[in-house]
């Protein structure tokens, strides 16, 4: 059995907010360390919560009761997905993409910061494609912009 198959993907509960911040923070410190990245768990939390408050499907990758990471969509847009750096390179992300396309069978977006190589691996991988570049601000890094055409 592959490691992916060992998790499950499930909507957010109130309880898995700090859990679920501690995980994106950790892969946030990760995938961002080129700009220096270095934010505390909270605002990881406050983001998190304006998801939920946005009204956004949020939800959590859970591997025996601990929370591995989050992935938040607005209507056929991935928002976050960030799974605790521990975690990575398991089958999550992937597995988080095909559950994403099963919502939204007729396309998504996603942004991801062009110096993210390893998310944008995962992306094409996933059959995403750059359509765009563009600077994100206010703190100026280049953004990717993916489309995945759906089925």
């Amino acid at each position: 059995m592959r490691p992916a198959q060992l998790f499950r993907i499930r909507p957010l509960e109130p309880r898995d907010l700090d859990a679920a911040a501690e995980a994106a923070n950790a892969a946030c410190r990760q995938a961002y360390a080129f700009f220096g990245y270095n934010h505390p768990v909270s605002t990881s939390r406050q983001r998190l919560g304006e998801a939920v408050s946005e009204g956004q499907r949020c939800f959590v990758l859970e591997v025996s009761g601990v929370v591995a990471g989050i992935l938040t969509l607005k209507p056929a847009f991935i928002d976050k997905l960030f799974i605790a750096p521990h975690w990575q390179g398991l089958g999550m992300g992937s597995a988080c993409l095909a559950f994403t396309k099963a919502l939204y069978p007729h396309g998504i977006e996603l942004h991801c910061a062009q110096q993210n190589f390893g998310a944008c691996r995962l992306y094409e991988r996933n059959g995403f494609i750059a359509v765009t570049h563009e600077i994100y601000q206010p703190i100026g890094i280049g953004d990717v912009i993916y489309r995945w055409p759906g089925n």
